[in-house]
C-alpha cells in the first residue's frame, strides 16, 4: 500500500517518467518525429481494476508537474497543488493522477529546443506545428502504456480544459467524467487576437531568426525581446480589470514616473523568457487558436453526440480570455447533446487565472462530481 510523504499541506512526490517511442510520434497535420520522448508524471496508487485513474491536462506555460514537491527543499509545488493532493478536490488518497507533457512543450518532452539527431542542433523551426489532437494522442499513448483503458475522469483548465474537451469528443468511450474550467470549444476572437499579437512579436523580433535562434549569446539583451512582450500581452488576458485597479491601480514605483504595472509586466516577461521556449510558445497559442470542435465535427450537438459522463464546466465572470457566456453556450450546447452537465458560474475578481486561486470555490463541485463518477 502507498504510504505518502506528507510535507506541510502538500507531499513529496516522485521524479518525471519518461517513455520513449523509437518508432517516434506522427503529429496530425502528418509530420513524424523519430525517435521521440514523452515525459509524464503519477501521484497516488492506481487501483488493481486501474478504475481510479485521472488525467489532468496541463495548459500552455506549466508542464506535467501538477502537484507535490520533488524535495522538501522546493521553492514551490506543482502548479495545480491546491486541487491535486491528499485530502484535496482530486484526493490523492482515492485516486491515481497523470499529467503529460504535451508534444512541443518544453518540460521533457521532445520540442523544438530538443536536438534533432540526424543534425545534431536543435529542431527549431523544423519542429511540426501541433494541434490539440496531437496532445490527446500523447495521453493515449501514455494511458496504454500504463494499461489504462478508460479515465475515471479528465480534468483541465485553460488549453487543459481544451484537452479534456476534447478527449470527450474523439474518444466518448474512454472518459467517465469530465472536469473543465476556464476553457471552451474554440477560443473566442478576440483571444485569437490577442495571440496574434502575442505571435507577431516574438517573429517579428530579429533575435528569433524565424525560429533557430538557439546559437544565440545566453542572456543578450536582445535574445527574446518579443517573447518578453509577448508574454506581457499574454498575461493581461489571464488578469481582470478589478485585480489590476486593486493590485497597481496607477501608483507610480517608487517615486519614479514608472507606473507599477509597467515594472510588473517587465518582470513577468523576464521571467517567463528565461525559462520557456519561443517556438513552444508560438506553436501551443496557435494549437489552441486551431482547435474549433463546431468546425471539425459539424456541430457541438455531433461532437459530443456519443458522450454521456457526468460533466462538471466551471466559467469565472471575470475572465477575458474565456467569457462566462462562451462557458455557458458549451453547456447548452452539451445538454441539447444528451451529456449530463453542471455549469458552475463563479463571481471573482480574480480573472482567467482563478483556477489557480480559487480553490475554495472550486473543490467541493470538483470532490462531488468525482464522488458521482
Amino acid at each position: 500500500m502507498h504510504v505518502p510523504h506528507l510535507l506541510g499541506d502538500s507531499f513529496i512526490c516522485e521524479p518525471p517518467k519518461i517513455l520513449d517511442l523509437e518508432g517516434g510520434f506522427r503529429f496530425h497535420h502528418g509530420d513524424l518525429v523519430a525517435p521521440f520522448t514523452i515525459v509524464y508524471e503519477t501521484y497516488g496508487e492506481l487501483a488493481a481494476d486501474r478504475s481510479n485513474a485521472v488525467l489532468v491536462c496541463h495548459a500552455l506555460s506549466p508542464g506535467p508537474h501538477v502537484a507535490g514537491r520533488y524535495s522538501r527543499d522546493d521553492a514551490k509545488p506543482g502548479w495545480w497543488d491546491g486541487m491535486v493532493g491528499y485530502g484535496k478536490g482530486i484526493d490523492l488518497a482515492q485516486h491515481f493522477v497523470v499529467c503529460v507533457n504535451f508534444p512541443g512543450s518544453p518540460w521533457g518532452s521532445t520540442a523544438p529546443n530538443s536536438m534533432n539527431p540526424a543534425t545534431g542542433r536543435p529542431y527549431g523551426s523544423t519542429y511540426p506545428w501541433f494541434a490539440v489532437e496531437d496532445m490527446v494522442e500523447s495521453q493515449r499513448i501514455v494511458a496504454e502504456h500504463l494499461g489504462i483503458s478508460r479515465w475515471k475522469a479528465v480534468a483541465g483548465s485553460s488549453l487543459g480544459g481544451m484537452q479534456a474537451l476534447m478527449w470527450a469528443a474523439m474518444h466518448p468511450e474512454r472518459v467517465g467524467a469530465l472536469i473543465c474550467m476556464a476553457a471552451a470549444a474554440a477560443v473566442p476572437v478576440t483571444g485569437v487576437a490577442w495571440h496574434l499579437i502575442g505571435r507577431k512579436l516574438v517573429e517579428s523580433d530579429p533575435a528569433f531568426h524565424r525560429g533557430d535562434y538557439y546559437d544565440a549569446a545566453p542572456g543578450s539583451d536582445a535574445m527574446l525581446r518579443g517573447l518578453q512582450l509577448a508574454r506581457m500581452v499574454g498575461h493581461m488576458t489571464y488578469l481582470s480589470g478589478a485585480a489590476m485597479e486593486a493590485k497597481f491601480g496607477r501608483r507610480r514605483r517608487g517615486g519614479t514616473r514608472q507606473f507599477e504595472v509597467d515594472s510588473y509586466l517587465e518582470y513577468q516577461g523576464q521571467k517567463f523568457a528565461t525559462t520557456y521556449d519561443a517556438n513552444s510558445y508560438i506553436r501551443g497559442q496557435a494549437a489552441m487558436d486551431e482547435m474549433d470542435l463546431t468546425e471539425q465535427f459539424g456541430s457541438l450537438e455531433a461532437a459530443f453526440a456519443k458522450f454521456r459522463g457526468a460533466t462538471l464546466l466551471v466559467s469565472f465572470d471575470t475572465d477575458w480570455l474565456f467569457p462566462a457566456t462562451e462557458i455557458g453556450r458549451l453547456s447548452d450546447h452539451m445538454r441539447r447533446a444528451g451529456v449530463p452537465v453542471h455549469h458552475l458560474a463563479i463571481s471573482t475578481p480574480n480573472g482567467h487565472d482563478a483556477f489557480l486561486l480559487d480553490y475554495p470555490l472550486i473543490v467541493p463541485a470538483v470532490r462531488e462530481l468525482l464522488e458521482r463518477a
